[in-house]
């Protein structure tokens, strides 16, 4: 008898112990907690195709620079997340991405440029009128100059405004840029002042940062230029903040 009773009661345990855990589904189990995975991704200008040099990629609470077109975010709690990238001149872009594993890659991401085409034109127009006798690296350095015053405090905040931009001094105006004032702007730009602009707009800048630059052998020792401080000389140009 004693062991009948013995034998009801170990039957009843684990009738409690089942309905406790929950029916088990083969195949599936849920993230544990703790789970953790890395989301990687490639960076391009959807109209040029470049990877983008610099910018930021957000998830959650992290954020991390964007390097040579790519960005790593680590540490990553398992979930869905709202992914966004953002670098000036180019209009941010939102995704919805679910973290569910330990390794997740996002190879087509592509970022639109602000300005439209007749923009993109008058810029490469300018670098071609001031920079066409210098190398590659000499024409994204000018083309970075002018993005550089787009973002500084005491230059307009436009393209359009930075390029053509006339300040008065002592009842005199002058022009920010010669080729603006004769003419020269107006002259198709080539190939190489197209490509220079949108290496400028990805990020590379060779100019480190420069508002300006000037071309020594044709400026006199007099002129304001030489006061500001220097950042690099690449070619006949000096580069300057």
């Amino acid at each position: 008898m004693r062991n009948h009773a013995l034998l009801i009661l170990l039957l009843l345990f684990a009738v409690i112990v089942e309905g406790c855990s929950g029916p088990q589904i083969p195949g599936t189990s849920p993230p544990s907690e703790g789970s953790y995975g890395t989301l990687t991704g490639i960076v391009t200008d959807e109209v040029s195709g470049l990877k983008l040099w610099s910018g930021t990629a957000a998830v959650g609470s992290q954020s991390v620079q964007i390097k040579d077109g790519g960005f790593e975010i680590t540490n990553i709690p398992y979930g869905t997340y709202t992914l966004t990238i953002q670098k000036p001149f180019y209009e941010a872009l939102t995704m919805q991405v679910a973290v569910n594993h330990k390794n997740i890659a996002l190879t087509d991401l592509q970022l639109q440029p602000i300005y439209n085409t007749s923009e993109m034109d008058l810029f490469a127009r300018l670098v071609h009128a001031e920079a066409k006798g210098e190398s590659y690296k000499g024409q994204v350095a000018v083309a970075a100059t002018i993005l550089n015053r787009v973002l500084h405090p005491d230059y307009p905040n436009t393209l359009y405004g930075v390029i053509n931009e006339v300040v008065t001094v002592n009842g005199k105006k002058y022009y920010q840029y010669e080729p603006v004032l004769n003419g020269t702007i107006n002259q198709p730009a080539g190939e190489s002042a197209k490509a220079a602009v949108y290496d400028a707009l990805a990020g590379w800048d060779p100019s480190l940062g420069a508002t300006g630059f000037f071309a020594p052998a044709k400026v006199g020792g007099s002129s304001w230029v030489w006061t500001r401080p220097m950042t690099i000389t690449i070619g006949n140009h000096r580069f300057f903040k």
